[in-house]
C-alpha cells in the first residue's frame, strides 16, 4: 500500500467518524456506518430458568442455574460465538443488560470498510481495512456522541461504563460457555473476580449480579441473577430507556 493511499484511508476514517460525531436532523436512530442489520431479538423470560447467585469468598462469585424449562440451552452469547458462559458483575448491571434485550434486539458492532483490492503482488494494488465502530466509540467520552446514535447505543454506553467501572474496582469476572440441558441436575460455577487497579477490593460494597445469554434452536434468551434480589430504582435511573418489560 503505498504512503498516498494509506493516507487518504486515514483521512477517509477521520472523516466517517466526524460525520458520526456531528448530529444532523437526517441522522436516523441507530443508524452508522455498517449498521444495517435488522438485528436479533433476545428474549427475556423462560419460565423454568433460576440462577441463584451467592459470594464464597472475597475474590469469586458463584451461581447455580437451574433448568426446568423444556428448552437445552447452549450459554454462549446470543450468536453462540463469545466463548463466554457468564459474567459476574454488579447487580444493577446484570439488571441493566437484561432490560437492554427487553428494549433493543441484538446487533453485531458496526464496521466500515475502506480501500479497494488490486494487484498487491506488482505493488499497485491496495487492501482493504475494516474499521470496527465499537473501539472508536469508546474512546470518546461518556454520553458524548451516544444519544446522537439512538436509544440502543446510549443504553450499550451506559452499560458499558457501569461494568468498566465496576472492573476497575474488582468486581468483574467471566467463565468459559456451557450448556445445560433442560431437566439436567443442577450447573454450579464459580467465577473468580479480576484484580483491581488499586487497593484491595472491597466485597462488602458488591452486591453481585450474574448475568449470561444463551441459545436454543434459533432463540436467544438472556437471564440475570441477583445475590440480594433484584435492585429496586434510583435517583441515578438503572437504564437510560424506557420500558423494562419482558418480550
Amino acid at each position: 500500500m503505498t504512503l498516498a493511499r494509506r493516507a487518504s484511508l486515514i483521512a477517509a476514517a477521520a472523516m466517517a467518524i466526524a460525520a458520526v460525531a456531528a448530529p444532523t436532523t437526517a441522522l436516523a436512530q441507530n443508524v452508522i456506518p455498517g449498521d444495517l442489520a435488522a438485528g436479533k431479538t433476545v428474549i427475556t423470560w423462560l419460565p423454568g430458568v433460576d440462577i441463584a447467585v451467592t459470594q464464597p469468598d472475597s475474590a469469586s462469585v458463584r451461581f447455580v442455574m437451574t433448568n426446568n424449562s423444556g428448552r437445552n440451552l447452549t450459554c454462549n452469547g446470543p450468536a453462540n460465538d463469545s466463548g463466554i458462559g457468564a459474567t459476574a458483575t454488579t447487580a444493577r448491571v446484570a439488571q441493566a443488560a437484561v432490560q437492554y434485550y427487553a428494549n433493543f434486539p441484538y446487533k453485531p458492532d458496526p464496521k466500515d470498510s475502506f480501500g479497494s483490492t488490486g494487484n498487491v503482488g506488482a505493488g499497485d494494488g491496495d487492501l482493504t481495512v475494516d474499521i470496527g465502530w465499537a473501539p472508536i466509540l469508546g474512546f470518546l467520552p461518556t454520553g458524548s456522541i451516544a444519544p446522537f446514535l439512538g436509544d440502543s447505543y446510549a443504553a450499550r454506553d451506559w452499560i458499558s461504563s457501569q461494568h468498566y467501572k465496576a472492573t476497575m474496582k474488582g468486581q468483574t469476572g467471566t467463565t468459559a460457555n456451557f450448556s445445560l440441558n433442560s431437566g439436567a441436575a443442577p450447573l454450579t460455577r464459580t467465577i473468580n473476580l479480576g484484580p483491581p487497579s488499586n487497593g484491595v477490593r472491597d466485597m462488602n460494597k458488591l452486591d453481585a449480579g450474574v448475568y449470561l445469554v444463551c441459545t436454543s434452536g434459533d432463540d436467544a434468551f438472556a437471564f440475570a441473577g441477583y445475590e440480594n434480589g433484584p435492585p429496586s430504582p434510583t435517583n441515578e435511573g438503572t437504564l437510560p430507556i424506557g420500558s423494562t418489560g419482558n418480550r
